[in-house]
């Protein structure tokens, strides 16, 4: 058998409303923050990373055709018996630069790479977190109305409770036996008696 609610205050009410709004308040902040980290980031690598290797390309492009000229020269220079010139050290120097190029192309070409798949990754991010977002600005408010009104009619209640309700018209009234009110007339009850009988 249900009991009721037995409820005394609207302290229960009120911290649930104090933790929806202060979540709310925590999930915007992260929603914001977490926002703008993923616009930074998209920014720094579509201008700065990119600008970067693409500099870097240029820069080692140049070291590669000063290795590549230095080493012609050296092949060019005949020794004092006329053999040609060692060029193990120029060739290196080649390998090294055409290595370190090839490795400033490919970062150059996994940062493009990037650089529109961020995109891709960044709109399904903003697609994710579109639930939280409605959650932030339209659900949690819509509770915490809900939470109001329902402490205001339990204040309410607890009011109507706390007074009792007087009637002027009642006064000086005494109040009837309930099961006298359940009775039947005297000759109601005659009238059973005989048929009984």
């Amino acid at each position: 058998m249900d009991a009721g609610a037995n409820i005394r205050d609207t302290k229960a009410i009120l911290d649930a409303k104090a933790v929806i709004a202060k979540c709310a308040l925590s999930m915007a902040s992260v929603l914001e923050g977490s926002q703008a980290d993923a616009e930074r980031f998209a920014m720094w690598l579509s201008g700065e990373a990119q600008c970067g290797w693409e500099r870097e390309v240029r820069l080692r492009t140049a070291r590669l055709n000063e290795a590549r000229g230095e080493l012609m020269r050296k092949q060019m220079q005949p020794t004092a018996d006329g053999r040609p010139p060692s060029t193990v050290d120029e060739r290196k120097a080649v390998a090294r630069a055409e290595a370190a190029l090839a490795d400033a192309e490919g970062r150059l070409r996994r940062t493009r790479y990037w650089v529109m798949e961020f995109q891709r990754v960044l709109a399904n991010f903003r697609a994710g977190m579109g639930a939280l977002g409605t959650f932030v600005d339209q659900v949690a408010p819509s509770a915490v109305a809900s939470l109001n009104r329902m402490a205001a009619s339990v204040d309410a209640y607890l009011a109507a409770q706390a007074s009792p309700i007087v009637d002027s018209s009642s006064e000086g009234v005494t109040p009837m036996d309930p099961t006298a009110s359940m009775r039947r007339s005297g000759s109601e009850d005659q009238a059973d008696d005989e048929v009984r009988s």
